[in-house]
C-alpha cells in the first residue's frame, strides 16, 4: 500500500533528529508481538470459559494474566522513555568494507534492559545501568563510493516478558564517507623515477641523499619517519630529518593513468595512494578540477580518497 506524501513526510519528520536525541512519548510505538497476540487469544478463550461456567477461580486467573499482560506494555514503554543517544559517527572505509559506526547512549535515570539497536540489517543488545553511559560499534556495510547517508536506526525491546514490542525509529544527521575500492598496484611498478625532480606520468622520485638527525615529530610527517628508537627514551616523539634530495615525491596524475574506464581509474588512483602511504612516501593527486599538492600522513591520505570519493560519476 502507498501512502500519501503529505502522510509519509509527516511520519518523516517525526523519525528525524537533532543529536543530542533524548526519546520522548512522540518517539516511541508500542504494538504486541506474535506471541502477545497468541496469549491474548487465550486470555479471551479463558474469559469466554469463565462467563459460560461462572467460575470465580477462571476468572480470577484472567484477570490476574490481563494484568500482568497491561504491566509488560508498560514496562517495555518505560524501556525506550527518556533513553538518550548523545552522539554518532560513521567513520571513513573502503567501498566493499564495513564502515565503523559508534553511538553513545545514556541511560538517564532508570535502568535499561535488552535494548535493541537495528541499522538495515545489523543488529545489536546492550543493558545500561541507571545514569550509566555506553558506547556501541556497529558495522555498516559499503557498497558505493561517495557520502553515505546512516538511514534509519530502529531502537526497540521487549522487555520484560516479550508480549510488547515498543521502538523508535530515528533518522539522525550522520553522514559517513565510502573511499573508492582500491586497486592492486603490485604489478604496476609505479615507484620509478622518470628522472630526478621531474614530475610526470605517476610521479617523480627525488634523488637521494643521507640521514640529516631526528628533530621534534609533526603530524604531518606520518609513521613512517617516527625515529621509535629515539622516542623510546621518553621525551617526546621525534622524527627522522633528511637532508635535501632525499624524499621521494609522487604526484599521480588523472590523465597519465592507464585505465579501460572512469571507476577502474579511480580505484587504480586510490590504490596508488594507499600503497605510497604505506610506503612512507611523498606524494600528490592531479584530478580533472582539482589538485592537492605532495605531503603524507594519514590526514593528507585522507584528503586525497575523499576527493577520489566525491568524483561525479562516469565521464
Amino acid at each position: 500500500m502507498v501512502l500519501p506524501r503529505f502522510i509519509r513526510n509527516l511520519i518523516l519528520a517525526r523519525q528525524r533528529g537533532d543529536l543530542p536525541l533524548r526519546l520522548n512519548r512522540r518517539r516511541i510505538y508500542i504494538l504486541p508481538t506474535r506471541a502477545g497476540l497468541v496469549f491474548a487469544f487465550f486470555l479471551l478463550a479463558m474469559l469466554v470459559a469463565a462467563i459460560n461456567y461462572t467460575n470465580n477461580l477462571a476468572f480470577l486467573l484472567t484477570f490476574l494474566l490481563g494484568s500482568i499482560s497491561i504491566l509488560s506494555a508498560i514496562h517495555a514503554y518505560a524501556n525506550l522513555a527518556g533513553l538518550e543517544l548523545e552522539s554518532g559517527r560513521l567513520y571513513p572505509a573502503y567501498c566493499g568494507d564495513d564502515a565503523r559506526l559508534q553511538l553513545f547512549f545514556r541511560a538517564g535515570g532508570r535502568e535499561r534492559r535488552r535494548v535493541r539497536v537495528r541499522v538495515g540489517v545489523v543488529l545489536d543488545e546492550f543493558s545500561l545501568q541507571a545514569g550509566a553511559g555506553r558506547e556501541m560499534d556497529l558495522s555498516v556495510p559499503t557498497r558505493k563510493r561517495g557520502l553515505l547517508p546512516l538511514g534509519q536506526v530502529v531502537l526497540s525491546t521487549r522487555y520484560p516478558l516479550g508480549l510488547f514490542r515498543a521502538w523508535s525509529p530515528l533518522v539522525l544527521p550522520v553522514t559517513g564517507l565510502v573511499y573508492p575500492r582500491p586497486m592492486s598496484v603490485e604489478s604496476l611498478d609505479w615507484s620509478l623515477s622518470q628522472g630526478a625532480g621531474e614530475e610526470g606520468g605517476l610521479g617523480a622520485v627525488a634523488a637521494s641523499g643521507e640521514f640529516g638527525g631526528i628533530r621534534p615529530y609533526r603530524p604531518e610527517d606520518g609513521l613512517s619517519r617516527v625515529s621509535w628508537k629515539a622516542s623510546a627514551r621518553g621525551t617526546g616523539l621525534y622524527s627522522k630529518e633528511y637532508r635535501a634530495g632525499v624524499a621521494r615525491t609522487l604526484v599521480f596524475d588523472w590523465d597519465e593513468v592507464r585505465a579501460s574506464g572512469h571507476e577502474e581509474r579511480i580505484s587504480l588512483l586510490a590504490g596508488l595512494v594507499r600503497e605510497a602511504e604505506r610506503g612512507g612516501l611523498s606524494y600528490g593527486l592531479r584530478l580533472p578540477l582539482q589538485s592537492i599538492g605532495p605531503g603524507s600522513g594519514a590526514g593528507h591520505a585522507h584528503r586525497c580518497l575523499e576527493a577520489l570519493a566525491l568524483l561525479p560519476e562516469g565521464a
